[in-house]
């Protein structure tokens, strides 16, 4: 009986642990959105706590969840790809304020489907779910 216990707390603290760490990400996530938003209305495209910077940490965030996505994936469609693609036309406009906005753009956007991809950004639901939630 002490045996049966000891393992369902076991398991239970097992499963507290990654729901508070997944709770903890989306704030993470959320955070670096805002902060997204609020550097690329400032214009602080690029540098250190620009736009790009905090695209950046956002895909850090999620590197475990593209690694996970790419593997169903080939060549252009993996999220990497489209990443790296995003980050050399970064470095080839950097001059360009109007090229390096719509870039920052298109990779938030891409950053946001990976986002979503992973459970980690807009409720969805599915038909047979029922109401609990709303």
């Amino acid at each position: 009986m002490a045996g049966e216990i000891n393992e369902y707390l076991e398991t239970k603290r097992d499963l507290t642990s990654d729901f508070n760490e997944a709770k903890l990400q989306v704030f993470r996530l959320n955070n670096s959105w805002e902060r997204f938003s609020n550097a690329i209305r400032s214009g602080n495209l690029i540098g250190v706590k620009g736009a790009n910077w905090e695209l950046d940490d956002v895909h850090g965030e999620l590197s475990h969840d593209e690694e996970l996505k790419d593997e169903s994936r080939e060549g252009e469609e993996r999220y990497s790809h489209k990443i790296k693609k995003l980050n050399d036309l970064i470095a080839e406009n950097k001059d360009s304020d109007d090229k390096l906005y719509m870039i920052l753009r298109m990779k938030a956007r891409i950053l946001r489907r990976l986002q979503d991809e992973a459970g980690k950004g807009s409720k969805r639901s599915s038909d047979d779910e029922d109401d609990i939630d709303t």
